[in-house]
C-alpha cells in the first residue's frame, strides 16, 4: 500500500469498494484492534440532569416504532432532530430507586444504585461496568453539585450511601490532571499517524462510489475507527482535547446568591466537562464517565436558568405556544431573573415554560456532546444515557421517566426508534424500568451479569 502513488491508491480503493472486496481488505489496514471495536459499545457515559421534565412538552408522540422523520419529537427533544437515527427515547421508562421514590434526595442516590439504601459494599451501575472493563476506573465530573455528599449520583465501593465521593466540579483541574496522564509522542507514533491521515483521505473518496447501505455503513464504522487509531498513535495533550486554560468555578458550592455574569457560566462549564470526556474518551484514558449536572431540589443558589441560552429557549417555547398541558392557557409573561428559572421551582407551576425551556437546554447539552464524540471517530461505539432522578417534575415519582440513550454499540443494536415503557403514572404500572435498561447498558459495553436489581431486556 505505502508503495502505490496517491493516484493509484485511491484508484484501487475505488475498485475495490465497487466490487465489494474492500472490506476485507479494510481489515487488514486496520487490524486487530479496529475490528475488535465491532463486537458492541467500547464506553459508556451516564449524563445526569435535575427535577424531571414537563411530560407534556418532552414525550414524543408515538408510543413506540422507528423515528422516522428529522422533524422535532417534541420541544424537549427539539435540540435532538439532527441525530434522530443515533438514538433511542425511553417512553415512560420507570426510574427504579428503591424505597422513598419522589423524593428528590432518594432519587438522586438510588438513580444509579437501584437501592437509595445501597449498603457500603455496594457501588452504582458506572463502577460496576468499570469494575469489569478494566483499571481506570470511573471519570466522575460535575457541575455545581454542592457539597452534601448524600445527593452524588455515583457511589464507588466501600462509601455509606449517604456519605459519596464529590465528583470533581473544576474543569480546568480535570483537564490538568488528565493531562498529566498522557506521555510525550515519538517519532514512530507520528508516522503511523501519517499513515492514518493517508488512508483517512483516501476514505473520503469513497463517498462517490456505489455501496449498498450495508457496505457504506460498515464503511463509515471502519473510518471512524481509523480516526480514532489516528488520534491514539503519538497521543500529545493537545490532541486530546482538553484544555487547561478554561475556566474554573469557585461557586459550585456556595450558599450565596451570585450574580448574573456568575450565572453565566453555567453552559460553559458543562460543555468543558463534556470536552474532558471525550478527550479522556479518545486518548484512552477512561471507558466509563458519570456527569452530574447540578442535582434535584435545587432552588437557585447554585443554578439559575436565566443564562442567555436557556433563556432564549423559554421565548421559543412561548413563541411556539407551548402550554404546562394540552388543556392550559396562555402562559403569563416571565421574568428572567425571578425564581422561576432555578430548576426546582421551575418544575412545579407556574414554572412549565422555563421548566420546558430547562430540558430543552440539556438536550441541547447531549446534541454537543454527540458532535463532540463524532468529531473524534468515537460516536459509532459510545454509548450515552441522558436522564433524571424523577419523572414529571411537578409530580415526583418515577412513572414519566424521561431518558434517552444515544450513540452507538458498533453496529449491535438499532438505534433511531421510540420505546414505550408505560403509562407515565405513578399507579404501579410498568412495562420497563430503569433495572433492565442500565443491565442492558452493561451487556452492551461488555459487562453482562453484574449481578443486583440490573436484568435487562428493554434493548
Amino acid at each position: 500500500m505505502s508503495k502505490l502513488s496517491q493516484p493509484s491508491r485511491r484508484k484501487f480503493l475505488m475498485g475495490l469498494a465497487k466490487t465489494g472486496m474492500l472490506l476485507p481488505f479494510a481489515g487488514q489496514m486496520l487490524g486487530q484492534k479496529a475490528l475488535a471495536a465491532g463486537t458492541g459499545a467500547q464506553r459508556v457515559l451516564f449524563m445526569y440532569y435535575p427535577n424531571g421534565v414537563v411530560p407534556y412538552n418532552w414525550r414524543p408522540q408515538q408510543d413506540s416504532g422507528a423515528i422516522t422523520t428529522t422533524n422535532e419529537l417534541s420541544f424537549g427533544l427539539g435540540p435532538l432532530k439532527d441525530w434522530h437515527n443515533k438514538m433511542i427515547v425511553f417512553k415512560n421508562l420507570n426510574l427504579d430507586v428503591g424505597q422513598g421514590a419522589g423524593a428528590h434526595y432518594n432519587d438522586m442516590r438510588g438513580i444509579l444504585t437501584g437501592d437509595n439504601q445501597i449498603g457500603v459494599d455496594g457501588a452504582s451501575i458506572d463502577h460496576l461496568i468499570a469494575e469489569r472493563l478494566g483499571d481506570e476506573g470511573v471519570l466522575s465530573l460535575g457541575v455545581r453539585t454542592g457539597p452534601k455528599k448524600d445527593i452524588m449520583i455515583s457511589k464507588p465501593r466501600g462509601y455509606k450511601t449517604d456519605s459519596r465521593p464529590i465528583p470533581n466540579n473544576d474543569p480546568r483541574d480535570v483537564a490538568s490532571k488528565l493531562a498529566l496522564r498522557i506521555g510525550p509522542s515519538d517519532g514512530l507514533s507520528d508516522n503511523k499517524k501519517a499513515m492514518y491521515e493517508a488512508i483517512l483521505s483516501d476514505f473520503d473518496d469513497l463517498a462517490d462510489a456505489t455501496l449498498t447501505n450495508t457496505r457504506q455503513t460498515k464503511l463509515d464504522f471502519h473510518s471512524n475507527a481509523l480516526i480514532r487509531l489516528r488520534d491514539q498513535a503519538g497521543t500529545k495533550v493537545g490532541e486530546c482535547g482538553f484544555n487547561s486554560n478554561v475556566m474554573t468555578d469557585p461557586y459550585y458550592e456556595t450558599t450565596q446568591s451570585l450574580t448574573s455574569t456568575e450565572w453565566q457560566m453555567f453552559p460553559h462549564l458543562a460543555r468543558a466537562q463534556v470536552d474532558n470526556i471525550v478527550g479522556a474518551f479518545a486518548c484512552g484514558l477512561h471507558k466509563v464517565a458519570t456527569l452530574q449536572l447540578s442535582k434535584g431540589d435545587e432552588n437557585g443558589n447554585l443554578v439559575n436558568y436565566s443564562f442567555d441560552e436557556c433563556w432564549q429557549m423559554a421565548q421559543d417555547a412561548v413563541a411556539q405556544g407551548i402550554k404546562p398541558d394540552a388543556n392550559s392557557g396562555p402562559v403569563s409573561e416571565m421574568t428572567r431573573w425571578y425564581n422561576e428559572h432555578a430548576s426546582h421551582s421551575a418544575s412545579h407551576r407556574p414554572g412549565a415554560v422555563p421548566h420546558t425551556a430547562q430540558v430543552r437546554w440539556y438536550h441541547s447539552l447531549l446534541a454537543y456532546t454527540l458532535q463532540q464524540l463524532q468529531a473524534r471517530g468515537l460516536l459509532d461505539d459510545t454509548l450515552v444515557v441522558l436522564f433524571s432522578e424523577v419523572g414529571e417534575g411537578a409530580k415526583h415519582g418515577g412513572a414519566a421517566g424521561s431518558v434517552t440513550l444515544a450513540g452507538g454499540a458498533a453496529g449491535v443494536l438499532e438505534m433511531g426508534r421510540v420505546i414505550y415503557c408505560g403509562d407515565g403514572n405513578n399507579d404501579g404500572h410498568r412495562v420497563w424500568g430503569s433495572h433492565q435498561l442500565f443491565g442492558d447498558i452493561a451487556r452492551l459495553v461488555g459487562a453482562p451479569d453484574i449481578g443486583g436489581p440490573w436484568s435487562g431486556g428493554v434493548i
